[in-house]
C-alpha cells in the first residue's frame, strides 16, 4: 500500500475514534465553553491529531478564543514545540507568521501559494487554518466558506452553519435563513431541523482515495452499479 494510502487510513481511523470518544455537548459542559468553541477544539484535535485537553487548557490560560489559537496549534504540531511556548512568544508581540518563520515552518503548512509566513497577518493565518479544516471536515469549498465570512459570520457561526447544512443536506444559505428566523439561535435551528448538536460528518475521502476507488471499480467491470445513490 502506498504511503499516502496508509496516512489516509490512519487519519480516517483517528477521526472515527474521536467521534466515538468525544461529543461536542460533553466537551462544552465539562469545559464551560460555548458549543461553538467546544466544536472548534474538537475539530482542531481531530484534524491535526493534537491533545484536545491541551487546546482547551491553553485557551483558558491565555484567555484567547479557540478560533484564534488555530495558527498556534498548527505551528506547534509542525515544529514539535509546546503549544504554551508558542503562545508565550505570541504574548511578547510576535505575530503567528513571524513565529512560524523563526521555527522553520514551511509556508505550505498554511497556504498553497506558499506566501512567506512573516508577511501574513494573524487574521490571514487564522483564516487559512479554518478554511482548510472546515473544507476538509464538511466537504465545503473554501470559496463558499469565504462567502459566509463576508456575510458577517464569525468562525463559531460558520461551524454551526456548516454542521447543520451538512447534516440536513441543505445549502448554507437556506440554513442561514432559518437561523435568522430563529433569532440567530443555533439550538433552535437544530431542534427545528432535527439535528443532534453532537453530529459530525464521516471523514471525507481524499482525492487520491477517490481515484483509487474509481480505478478498482473500473477493473471489476463497467456493466454494473450504474444507478445513482444519495450523496
Amino acid at each position: 500500500m502506498k504511503r499516502w494510502s496508509v496516512l489516509a487510513v490512519a487519519a480516517s481511523l483517528l477521526y472515527a475514534a474521536f467521534s466515538q470518544e468525544f461529543s461536542i455537548t460533553a466537551i462544552a459542559q465539562k469545559s464551560g465553553l460555548s458549543w461553538e468553541e467546544a466544536a472548534a477544539a474538537l475539530l482542531l484535535a481531530k484534524t491535526f491529531g493534537v491533545d484536545m485537553t491541551m487546546v482547551i487548557s491553553t485557551r483558558k490560560e491565555a484567555a484567547t478564543p479557540v478560533f484564534a489559537l488555530a495558527p498556534a496549534v498548527v505551528i506547534a504540531k509542525v515544529s514539535k514545540k509546546d503549544l504554551r511556548e508558542i503562545l508565550k512568544a505570541h504574548s511578547k508581540g510576535h505575530g503567528w507568521g513571524v513565529i512560524a518563520h523563526q521555527l522553520g515552518v514551511h509556508p505550505s503548512a498554511f497556504n498553497k501559494q506558499r506566501v512567506a509566513l512573516n508577511k501574513l497577518s494573524d487574521d490571514d493565518l487564522e483564516a487559512s487554518v479554518w478554511l482548510s479544516v472546515l473544507s476538509q471536515v464538511f466537504g465545503t469549498p473554501s470559496e463558499q466558506i469565504v462567502v459566509l465570512r463576508r456575510q458577517g459570520l464569525n468562525w463559531g457561526d460558520v461551524i454551526a452553519a456548516l454542521q447543520v447544512a451538512s447534516a440536513t443536506r441543505q445549502s448554507p444559505d437556506k440554513v442561514l435563513v432559518i437561523w435568522q428566523q430563529s433569532g440567530k439561535d443555533w439550538t433552535k435551528v437544530r431542534a427545528k431541523l432535527g439535528v443532534s448538536p453532537d453530529w459530525l460528518p464521516s471523514p471525507q475521502k481524499s482525492d487520491e482515495d477517490a481515484k483509487e476507488a474509481k480505478g478498482k471499480g473500473h477493473e471489476k467491470g463497467q456493466g454494473k452499479g450504474q444507478g445513482k445513490g444519495k450523496h
